[in-house]
């Protein structure tokens, strides 16, 4: 579980660093960014499960 909660950790800010950067959101198309978020989002919630999973261990 600790590297997969790795994994997503990792994930979060790859994702995040492409939402970050201006000329990515600017050129990308409006569904692309949505599906970036999307993906974000499923991965913070990921992570919040594995947390909460490791802390009953």
């Amino acid at each position: 579980m600790q590297k997969d909660l790795d994994y997503y950790k990792g994930f979060i800010v790859s994702v995040s660093k492409k939402l970050d950067n201006e000329k990515f959101v600017a050129n990308a198309k409006p569904e692309v960014i949505a599906n970036e978020r999307k993906k974000k989002a499923d991965a913070v919630d990921k992570v919040k499960t594995l947390e909460e999973s490791l802390s009953l261990l």
